[in-house]
């Protein structure tokens, strides 16, 4: 890769704060907040490298809980932007507790993306993502989910699977697909330890839903979709060796610099992936500039090197795994954070790549039987 592409877009982490306090979650939730003034620089910057990439800029307001600084920064933001005629595209990643139906109209009218964290029915969002003090979430949430979907039918669920929860993680599946989305996206929390009781629970989940996947299919029917099972269905397909080895490659891989995809803290600083925003400040491999001085390409170009210095592997070593050739090396934030080296993946995620590959086999199997 010659020429490294301008960052264009970018997760705008406008603070480290949150309304909840979810079990897992990868950020140090502090005090900091983006300034306005801090906010508007990142638009400056994002849209200057786009006009020389010939590209639409974009921003995905992210946190801690972006909407804790909707008054402050996101809506006037975005009003500034429109009202200057600049061509952006805006999104946000929120846990939805602070979304009104004027926020909703708003990001509606403004062709907003929305990314929904939830982990499903009451008993497993009560059980994950609690407010500070305790209180579940979900009576919060249950009247703002269907405002949600009527405005943005094909949003994605995103659910985080934890082993003090994950027996409830199939029926939380139904209840997401009876609440009308028609995608989820989940991934076990790789930073905890699973014993084997709760593994075995989450094992049973994910296969139910092959079950009810490959039966509704088969009948020619439709099922609430989940992404990762069907990309492993995909990589089981001719050609699937190859596209795995593709998105190993750092130059294709997410969170390391190489594309035009960035994160910039509250602070100014620019990073390859927003989930070390708030760990190690300008001391972290992930740290490739700020607003103030530019991007540093030499920076980028290291992190690439640091991850493709040798074959992503298992922590404890592949050994004859059956996902060896259709691994994509996990995601190289994650691996760092949870073995200090970013073509290290947790045995954790090990283990659920082989589950979807189980899964998938199942589907494949079950619809054409």
């Amino acid at each position: 890769m010659d020429m490294l592409p301008a960052i264009s877009s970018a997760m705008l982490v406008v603070t480290h704060g949150c309304n909840l306090e979810c079990r897992y979650c990868f950020v140090r939730q502090g005090a900091e907040r983006m300034a306005p003034e801090t906010a508007w620089e990142a638009v400056e910057f994002l849209s200057r490298n786009a006009g020389r990439e010939g590209t639409v800029p974009s921003i995905n307001f992210f946190g801690g809980e972006p909407l804790l600084m909707w008054d402050e920064l996101i809506e006037p933001l975005v009003r500034r932007v429109r009202a200057g005629g600049r061509p952006f595209r805006f999104s946000v990643t929120t846990n939805g507790t602070l979304l009104t139906d004027e926020r909703l109209d708003f990001m509606r009218r403004e062709n907003f993306g929305l990314l929904l964290s939830m982990d499903g029915d009451r008993a497993v969002q009560d059980a994950n993502r609690p407010f500070h003090g305790g209180r579940g979430s979900f009576d919060v949430l249950e009247p703002i989910v269907p405002k949600v979907l009527s405005r943005w039918p094909g949003v994605t669920l995103r659910m985080t699977a934890a082993p003090a929860s994950c027996a409830g993680l199939f029926e939380s599946i139904r209840w997401a697909e009876a609440m009308g989305f028609r995608s989820f996206f989940v991934m076990p929390n790789v930073f905890e330890s699973w014993a084997p009781d709760a593994w075995a629970a989450l094992e049973r989940a994910v296969m139910d839903y092959a079950g009810l996947y490959a039966a509704r299919r088969r009948r020619g029917g439709e099922c609430i979709r989940f992404s990762a099972l069907e990309r492993m269905l995909g990589d089981l397909s001719p050609g699937g060796e190859e596209r795995a080895a593709s998105r190993r490659r750092a130059e294709n891989k997410c969170g390391l610099g190489a594309g035009r995809f960035a994160s910039i803290a509250p602070d100014g600083g620019i990073y390859a992936c927003q989930e070390l925003c708030s760990n190690e400040g300008s001391a972290s491999p992930f740290y490739i500039g700020n607003l103030s001085g530019g991007v540093d390409d030499a920076r980028r170009r290291a992190l690439m090197e640091l991850y493709s210095r040798e074959r992503a592997r298992s922590e404890r070593g592949c050994g004859r795994c059956g996902c060896a050739k259709i691994c994509d090396g996990g995601c190289a934030a994650n691996n760092y954070l949870a073995t200090g080296r970013l073509n290290r993946l947790p045995e954790v995620y090990c283990r659920w790549m082989r589950l979807l590959l189980r899964a998938a086999e199942r589907v494949r199997r079950d619809m054409h039987e």
